[in-house]
């Protein structure tokens, strides 16, 4: 269910015909019918299950997101206080999303105060998102589009008023501080671009705001089509070091006016909770669409210490941690296919891990967590 993206990010390889049957069952069939319930069951699932959602049609890849971001503890407590501090007028004119994603959330983590279902569906929440002008009803749909396209009207509902800049530039000799409005999302951060001069060794630095890092894969290796990867690899070949020509620099006395810049990306401002995002799309020479099937390994704890911007600069490496909350796989071919998600829940205290695909959930155990394929990643930042 990637097609609407295939512009933007390519992939290499194919599935197996059983992930791909597996995933036109999940697709297909579902939950029987009789548990597509909204209201109260006098029946109650356990305490230890998750709520499935239902697949409105070919709906698996906001599934698979709805159930990532409601494993963020951060995300959903900051959700609900959004809504708190809000009053019930401005709630129901300007934050249906909000409103719809909030509920959702609490269902399937088995929180909400009055539903209490084994399946549930995100069908209201749609319902908002096409009020904003968003088209959902194509038959190819992706969860890192999805995520984009939530974020964005999340932002729009809650700073409806407010004018939050895209990006800021200042001297390197200013203060490098961000400033972010109070309510702004848990995933916002923001990257650093700095820019110096190797000419004259002037150094400028811009801000700009992200609530996902977009990752691509290195060039695909022919001669090794199936490379071993890791997440901290990834992040520290995003964020090197490159040469930029042909720059005007501000303070150069060349006489053209133009120099030769080393840029360098860092992590600027930390955001909450981190989501990465594998790109898997490719072409190939003869011109065919395929997705690349690169081992890509991770572990619960991510250190990106080393990609924060005041730590490059002062040279002072100290760690700073995220713990894993979510994957997002996709299954089956580069343009079909069917999205799942390992997730943690916390149950009678304790934290377990879930797999979640539309309306069927069960435990999960890590060893099978780290086995998957990821194809989006979600962390909360913990020191």
């Amino acid at each position: 269910m990637l097609k609407s993206v295939l512009k933007h990010y390519w992939f290499t390889g194919a599935a197996t015909v059983a992930v791909v049957a597996s995933a036109a069952y999940f697709v297909a069939v579902g939950e029987p019918d009789s548990k597509r319930k909204t209201v109260k069951n006098p029946k109650s699932k356990p305490k230890n299950k998750l709520s499935g959602l239902i697949n409105e049609g070919n709906t698996c890849f906001i599934n698979a997101t709805l159930q990532a971001l409601a494993s963020c503890p951060i995300f959903f407590n900051w959700i609900d206080s959004v809504l708190t501090r809000k009053t019930s007028d401005i709630t129901e004119h300007y934050l249906r999303t909000t409103c719809s994603l909030n509920m959702t959330m609490a269902v399937i983590n088995n929180q909400h105060p009055t539903i209490d279902v084994h399946t549930f569906n995100s069908r209201q929440l749609i319902q908002s998102l096409e009020k904003h002008g968003w088209n959902l009803k194509s038959e190819e749909q992706d969860a890192h589009e999805f995520f984009n396209m939530l974020s964005t009207t999340i932002d729009e509902e809650i700073n409806k008023n407010n004018k939050i800049s895209k990006g800021i530039s200042i001297d390197e000799q200013a203060t490098t501080s961000v400033c972010q409005p109070n309510s702004s999302s848990p995933f916002r951060g923001y990257l650093a671009s700095q820019l110096c001069c190797l000419s004259c060794g002037h150094k400028s630095v811009r801000y700009d705001a992200f609530e996902c890092l977009s990752i691509p894969l290195p060039k695909l290796d022919v001669r090794n089509a199936f490379t071993m990867l890791n997440v901290e690899g990834l992040l520290k070949q995003f964020l090197a070091a490159e040469t930029v020509g042909e720059v005007q620099c501000d303070s150069c006395s060349l006489k053209n006016g133009k120099s030769v810049f080393l840029k360098q990306l860092s992590l600027g401002k930390l955001p909450q909770c981190l989501c990465l995002h594998i790109q898997r799309c490719d072409w190939t020479n003869a011109g065919q669409l395929t997705k690349r099937q690169d081992l890509v390994r991770f572990s619960e704890e991510l250190n990106v210490g080393n990609f924060v911007y005041t730590n490059r600069l002062s040279g002072n490496f100290k760690p700073v941690t995220y713990r894993l909350r979510a994957v997002v796989e996709h299954l089956g071919m580069a343009d079909s296919g069917h999205f799942v998600t390992f997730r943690r829940n916390i149950v009678d205290g304790r934290t377990r891990w879930f797999y979640t695909s539309d309306t069927f959930t069960r435990t999960a155990t890590f060893d099978e967590v780290l086995k998957s394929s990821p194809y989006m990643l979600f962390y909360e930042r913990c020191t």
